[in-house]
This record gives C-alpha cells, sequence and structure tokens, in this order.
C-alpha cells in the first residue's frame, strides 16, 4: 500500500505546526526549516515550487513526523501491519555487526536523518529512497518483501507498506489531502468498481497544529478509515444507494444515516479499547436529538441495542435510517410500546423541543 500526502497539506500542516513549536518557545525546528526555506527564494521562479516540496516534505514526515498519525490510524483499524519494536539487545548486536563488517570510510547510516541540501543540483540527484522516511531504529514493519528489493523506490511523498488484511479487496492507495473546511474532511473509497480501489482522505492542516491535541487527530483518522474500511468490505456489502423523496427527507435520511454508521463505528472501536471522536453519552444525546419522537425507554433500548450489535450491513444501516418502523421492529417488542404512542410517533414532522 502506497501513503501519499498532498504537497498543499505537507506545506500548511508543517508551517502550522512549526509557527505553534516557535510561540511555544521551541525555536530550533523553525530556525532550521528557514535555514533551509528561506534560500529558495534566491532560486530560479520555476525551480522554487520543487524546492519547497522537498523541504516540507521532510519536515512534515522525517523531522516532525506528522505522517505518522496516518499510519498509526491505518493500523489501529487493520489496513496495514502493526510496526514490532526489536528490543535494545536486537539494536546493539546490528550495531555491532555494522561495524565489525566496516571498512574504509564510514557510511552514513540508514536509520540517520538526512537533509539534502536544496539547490539545483540536489532537486536532480537526490534519489527517491533519501525522500522516503527513514525507520525509526525500534520501529520495523513486520514482513516487508519490499525492504531488500531495490526496484521498489517510491516517489516523492509516498511510504510503502504490505498489506495483510481479510478482504477480498486491496486498497492500493491512501491519498491524503488538504480538506477547505470542515464539511469537506472524510474518507471516501473510490475505483471500487475497477477492483483497484482508492481511500482518498481529506482533513484540515490545522489539525496537526497543536501536539497537545494529537489525541483528536488520531481519533478523527480512525473514524474515518473505519468507515472506508467498511466500504471495501464485503460483509458490509457497501453501495451507492438512492434516496427517493424531498431535499428535505433526503437531508433527514443522509443525517440518520451518517449517525447510525457513526454509532455502528464507536462501538467496535469501544469494544476494541480505541478511543472515539465522541465518547458514548454524547453519541447518545445525538441519537436522542433524531429520534425524539421515540418514548425515552425505548429510544434508550434502541440505542444499547445497536451498540451491541457486533455485524451490521450497509442496507440495515439504510432501512433503519429511512423507515423508523424497520428500526424500531429490530430493537423494540410490539408490547412495549402502545398504539397511541405508535401513532405518535410515525406522525410527519418533529416535536417541538422546547
Amino acid at each position: 500500500m502506497k501513503v501519499i500526502y498532498s504537497p498543499q497539506l505537507m506545506e500548511e500542516a508543517a508551517f502550522r505546526h512549526l509557527s505553534h513549536l516557535e510561540r511555544s518557545g521551541y525555536r530550533s525546528d523553525y530556525d532550521e526549516y528557514h535555514s533551509l526555506a528561506d534560500p529558495i527564494y534566491e532560486l530560479p521562479e520555476d525551480d522554487r515550487e520543487v524546492a519547497f516540496e522537498k523541504v516540507n516534505r521532510i519536515f512534515f514526515i522525517e523531522r516532525l513526523k506528522l505522517g505518522d498519525h496516518v499510519l498509526r490510524a491505518l493500523e489501529a483499524v487493520g489496513l496495514i501491519p502493526k510496526r514490532k519494536r526489536t528490543t535494545k539487545r536486537a539494536q546493539l548486536a546490528a550495531i555491532a555487526l555494522e561495524t565489525d563488517e566496516a571498512s574504509g570510510e564510514p557510511e552514513e547510516s540508514s536509520a540517520s536523518m538526512h537533509l539534502p541540501p536544496v539547490n539545483d543540483d540536489s532537486q536532480e540527484t537526490t534519489s527517491d529512497e533519501d525522500l522516503v522516511p527513514p525507520v525509526d531504529t525500534d520501529l520495523q514493519i513486520e514482513d516487508n518483501p519490499q525492504k531488500d528489493n531495490p526496484d521498489s523506490e517510491e516517489t516523492d511523498g509516498v511510504v510503502s507498506y504490505d498489506m495483510v488484511r481479510d478482504f477480498e479487496e486491496r486498497i492500493n492507495e491512501v491519498h491524503v489531502k488538504r480538506a477547505i473546511n470542515k464539511v469537506d474532511e472524510g474518507s471516501n473509497v473510490l475505483n471500487r468498481i475497477s477492483g483497484k480501489p482508492m481511500i482518498e482522505m481529506r482533513v484540515l492542516a490545522s489539525r496537526f497544529c497543536n501536539p497537545e491535541e494529537a489525541q483528536e487527530l488520531d481519533a478523527f483518522l480512525i473514524q474515518e478509515f473505519m468507515h472506508a474500511k467498511d466500504m471495501v468490505d464485503p460483509e458490509f456489502d457497501y453501495e451507492d444507494a438512492f434516496i427517493p423523496g424531498n431535499p428535505s427527507v433526503k437531508n433527514l435520511i443522509t443525517a440518520r444515516f451518517r449517525l447510525l454508521w457513526n454509532l455502528y463505528v464507536d462501538a467496535r472501536l469501544a469494544r476494541a479499547g480505541i478511543i472515539s471522536t465522541m465518547p458514548r453519552e454524547a453519541r447518545y444525546r445525538e441519537f436522542d436529538n433524531f429520534y425524539r419522537k421515540i418514548p425515552e425507554k425505548q429510544r434508550r433500548g434502541i440505542f444499547e441495542g445497536i451498540w451491541v450489535t457486533e455485524k451490521f450491513t450497509h442496507e440495515e444501516l439504510l432501512s433503519m435510517a429511512t423507515d423508523l418502523e424497520s428500526l424500531m421492529s429490530k430493537y423494540i417488542e410490539d408490547a412495549d410500546i402502545s398504539e397511541e404512542e405508535r401513532d405518535f410517533i410515525h406522525l410527519q414532522g418533529s416535536p417541538c423541543p422546547l
């Protein structure tokens, strides 16, 4: 699998993160960035864009390790194998072996951070291998067949991982792009029909700004990658569905479907011990807002029933979002709700919140 970050995201995310560090009193990375970026303005205008991209990529992936948020989220949802920590003894043995075999002038360590000089020559001579972030000495990917393959060099800004999944489909690429606003944020799976699915993730660059908000960023990415994983899971059987009705009805059904899908994701993350974007009770308040016409006792029962259900299909979630009767019949016994309450539930409109 390839993880590809857009130049626009890397530029803005790195700049915002460095600016936050500078305001917090940590100037070393900020000063180093400008020591590399400022001389670029002396280059010919046609060469500046490529040079800036190289510097932004180095800081986004290597120096600040902002791409690790994406990799951790992919690991958490099972789209890439988890990285394995090697023991300290193994590290020391490897270093000793390299020292014994070294002859002549010492070569640069592959685990060291390499910052190529930004000039015309470096743009042409720097290999793609130098631009892929080095793996930390205590972090490795298990069974990566591309490790020793000299022909598996990737393009700039790309990280390659071997795919280990139980689904039939195979995600070829993950494109992480900059979102324009919160409405633009989210994940989608392209080329599902062609058999070469590709995840497109859009995220606000401002989410990478504050290191203290890293947990919120990780939770958001995990939530969205869970949606993407469902979309390529044959058991979930996702399909682009046509929603009938006028615009207001379509918007209501879409909002309900999004809520039920988020609830399904939250429940699985909770069972796996992974933090979600919204606590359980906060998600219930959102659920409560959409289904106020259902009596409170039954409403809570439906929510709890959805929470403990281990498997849903896309069709089941859409059916429950479209038809209240389908939702209630799945989790409420007929004797638990009176005919008067049932008639009120099916009235058009929503009750006044006051």
